[in-house]
């Protein structure tokens, strides 16, 4: 029960990466608050109740900022505090250069990296009141090692990794450590790429398992990245500010 007691955020908390971040906070004793423009984050958080854990849903677009910091001001109200925050939510658009659009562009920027840093600025104020904060931003090794048409994708996860060292910089007089994942090819519905899940396909299991792209020679699972957010959130990585995770399997160590 590494996280007994702290009240955590979890947003993109529906599916995916965050679904599992918010189940395994849930399982290590946290109160977790998941945040989703989906309906069915509800569905995911009454599941954790159902298996003993604290979650409760909120359906919200974390791209309006007025909504967000109303929910904050709602958490608040009710526990007292915020301890830790997950900057999850992300979407992506997979096309290339000459074929995009500036407004799929912003679009990536405003919930992937805008909703971000108004998350931090929401909760980083209680967190500083409180004397304690854990702050986990989901980048991508997308951000490290990237390949053809996920331009602004990539470029919001690399923004992510650069403002997670100046949180980190500027928050920790304040006892609040902020760090980072880079996760690297996870099975979750963000693979299915034009109806087609990437990790099912030959190409896949010809060049990342088969030769080994990827030295682990599969796709990783949401609870792994979601065990390696526990140790962030957790005292265990108390010494550990301004870092990136890379959880990969070894892609990016590879040619």
């Amino acid at each position: 029960m590494r996280l007994s007691g702290k009240i955590a955020v979890v947003t993109g908390a529906a599916q995916g990466i965050g679904a599992a971040i918010a189940s395994e906070f849930a399982k290590e004793g946290a109160v977790v608050y998941g945040v989703d423009r989906g309906a069915h984050v509800h569905e995911r958080c009454a599941e954790i109740r159902d298996s003993a854990g604290k979650a409760f849903g909120c359906q919200l677009d974390i791209t309006n900022h007025a909504a967000y910091s109303e929910l904050v001001s709602k958490i608040m109200e009710a526990q007292g505090r915020i301890d830790i925050l997950v900057n999850n939510a992300a979407i992506a658009y997979y096309e290339e250069l000459l074929n995009s659009t500036i407004e799929h562009w912003r679009e990536i920027q405003a919930v992937n990296l805008e909703a971000l840093y108004i998350g931090c600025k929401l909760v980083a104020p209680h967190m500083i009141q409180a004397g304690w904060g854990r702050i986990v931003n989901i980048a991508s090794t997308q951000a490290i090692a990237t390949e053809a048409t996920v331009g602004a994708y990539a470029a919001s996860k690399g923004a992510i990794i650069s403002f997670t060292k100046s949180l980190a910089v500027e928050l920790a007089p304040f006892g609040i450590n902020a760090n980072a994942i880079a996760p690297g090819c996870i099975h979750t519905p963000m693979s299915i790429v034009n109806g087609v899940d990437e990790t099912t396909t030959e190409y896949f299991r010809t060049w990342y398992v088969g030769k080994r792209k990827i030295p682990l020679a599969r796709p990783g699972r949401p609870e792994e990245i979601a065990r390696v957010a526990v140790f962030l959130a957790s005292d265990d990585a108390s010494y550990v500010t301004g870092h990136t995770l890379v959880a990969d399997g070894g892609l990016t160590i590879t040619f």
